[in-house]
């Protein structure tokens, strides 16, 4: 059951992207996790296996940036396979292992996390909906040269009729282990407006930024920020899915990839944001 459309939504709409332009945008833009989390959670006993992946198209040589401080990011493949559990109904844990192929190699274990996910009060209670994201991640040195780091986040959620506007930020980030451990925390960004087409239909726009580090902020031009039409839809009747094209808008983006997130547990007709 969808919210029904409000006059007031032009504030709302006004206050959100104020909120993401002013907020301090500081973190790697992780290339294993294109997707954007909406505020509702799994439900107590329910399971989610999900597969996200990713394919640069057109990306940077080795040591030249992107989305690999490492391996080129040119023609990388990328999965992460996350097992999603509801432990109350407000509250999930989820694992993820994520695996890499850089071009012309195969395919390697890239590194793994643990995530929980929660949410306050109950949808419409509150003037926008709101839960947290905290994860712990570990990473093989082959593909990040910090290895384990903390991440956290606020997800902010609006539905105004057949539109849902969701921006989760401040994304808060600080190694733990790693070259760069020392270093304060860094602070991202992940957004997305979206429309309900159909009833298994929804389109949407995502955003996602990491400009640098909180106190040593990024000549703009190395910054990495994207921007991704997607579909969201269910395939074949029965595969809950999100197709999208990602645009780098900045010269140490990648300039082009594809990606593709599939879920295969959950009820058809939930929203998914991915």
């Amino acid at each position: 059951m969808f919210c029904k459309p409000q006059a007031s939504w032009l504030p709302y709409c006004c206050g959100w992207l104020a909120l993401l332009i002013t907020a301090p945008v500081c973190a790697d833009v992780d290339p294993f996790e294109f997707q954007v989390y909406g505020y509702q959670t799994q439900g107590k006993g329910n399971v989610d296996p999900e597969l996200l992946s990713s394919y640069i198209v057109s990306g940077h040589a080795e040591g030249q940036g992107g989305t690999s401080p490492t391996y080129a990011s040119q023609s990388m493949m990328r999965y992460a396979v996350e097992l999603e559990y509801g432990i109350t109904d407000k509250f999930d844990f989820a694992y993820y292992l994520n695996l890499a192929k850089p071009d012309a190699q195969d395919l390697q274990y890239a590194g793994s996390k643990f995530r929980f996910r929660g949410r306050f009060a109950e949808a419409g209670e509150l003037p926008v909906d709101l839960g947290w994201y905290s994860e712990i991640e570990w990473w093989s040195s082959k593909f990040n040269d910090d290895q384990v780091e903390g991440e956290f986040m606020l997800t902010m959620q609006k539905d105004i009729g057949d539109w849902t506007f969701i921006i989760n930020a401040p994304d808060i980030d600080k190694v733990m282990i790693g070259d760069n451990h020392k270093e304060v925390f860094e602070v991202g960004y992940r957004g997305e407006a979206s429309y309900q087409m159909s009833e298994l239909t929804r389109l949407g726009l995502q955003i996602y930024g990491a400009p640098g580090k909180v106190n040593d902020i990024t000549p703009i031009g190395q910054q990495q920020h994207y921007v991704v039409p997607t579909v969201h839809t269910v395939l074949f009747d029965t595969l809950r899915s999100s197709l999208g094209l990602g645009f780098g808008l900045t010269e140490g983006s990648d300039l082009f990839f594809l990606k593709a997130n599939f879920h295969f547990g959950g009820d058809l007709h939930e929203r998914i944001y991915d």
